[in-house]
């Protein structure tokens, strides 16, 4: 089938009016060796039988952060927990689907908040479609945006203009992110134990002890291995000026004092529903007021240490 790169570059082009900062199209091959050899994911046609190309978009997130997160005493998630994109970017992909639509070709979104889940192994998509390359963490790293970008993608049986080559793999040597995790939950390079990581035992019912003397101010998401990462630094400082990031601006004095612990413990389950719920964290409330809690117990007890010193 004849490549369409009228049709590619439209989608470039729309897509840049959409608020995402990085694209990538890549051939709709299976994803031999995928670690769940049962999940759909394994293979884009099993979501769209005659698929012929992977979308991936990266919206960047490096700029959504709160001054408050040093404080003890007010809550701290993450920057993908604050960007409303904390499953796949799925919003401002839709016109880019309408688009294919509209061209007379099908386009299946990924969209973990469904039902079925997600439709792609997006760190492995986005690799394949030359945005970057996996880290120790098993993040994907690019060169621009560091870690922080939130990942999205569509099937379609449009023949598109593919990217490539895979970017290699940067990380050398290099292992801070494995020796700063608290937990050891990266022991393996490439590989994340679920099992130990802090960002999914703050969404588990039994929260281990080591875990919970650990969390400080965390209520939700941990980001230790990131701000380890060499490829962050920049971002850490000096974080690349979006749309995004500018938008976010306006919205932080109304986050840090929602994330104060002492109105944050007062939040009903209405309440979590109404403020939090549009962020599809998944998070229960019931554990996202236990995380609090013991936030509170850990702000507590380094007032109690500074008192005495």
């Amino acid at each position: 089938m004849m490549k369409d790169n009228n049709l590619s570059e439209q989608i470039r082009e729309l897509a840049a009016t959409c608020g995402i900062d990085a694209l990538g199209f890549a051939p709709a091959d299976e994803f031999i060796g995928y670690a769940i050899p049962h999940s759909r994911r394994k293979s884009p046609a099993l979501s769209l039988p005659d698929a012929e190309t992977i979308i991936v978009a990266g919206i960047y997130i490096g700029g959504l952060t709160l001054p408050s997160w040093s404080d003890p005493n007010y809550g701290r998630t993450s920057r993908l927990y604050l960007s409303g994109f904390f499953l796949d970017v799925v919003a401002p992909l839709a016109p880019l689907a309408e688009l294919l639509r509209k061209q007379g070709y099908k386009a299946v979104l990924c969209n973990g908040s469904e039902a079925q889940g997600s439709i792609l192994p997006l760190k492995l998509a986005a690799i394949r479609a030359g945005l970057g390359w996996q880290g120790k963490h098993s993040l994907l790293i690019s060169k621009k945006f560091g870690t922080f970008l939130a990942l999205g993608g569509i099937i379609t049986n449009a023949s598109l203009e593919f990217d490539g080559p895979e970017e290699k793999n940067r990380c050398k040597e290099c292992n801070l992110c494995q020796t700063a995790c608290p937990l050891a939950a990266i022991n393996i390079p490439h590989v994340l134990d679920t099992s130990k990581c802090l960002s999914n035992l703050l969404q588990e019912e039994n929260l281990p002890e080591k875990a919970s003397a650990i969390s400080k101010n965390r209520v939700g998401d941990c980001e230790i291995c990131q701000e380890a990462c060499p490829w962050n630094g920049k971002h850490l400082k000096t974080p690349l000026e979006t749309g995004l990031t500018k938008e976010f601006k306006e919205k932080i004095e109304a986050w840090e004092s929602f994330f104060y612990l002492q109105n944050l413990v007062k939040l009903t389950e209405k309440g979590y529903r109404e403020s939090l719920g549009r962020l599809n964290t998944g998070i229960p409330y019931a554990l996202f007021h236990r995380n609090v809690l013991i936030a509170m117990a850990h702000a507590q007890k380094n007032d109690q240490i500074e008192e005495e010193q």
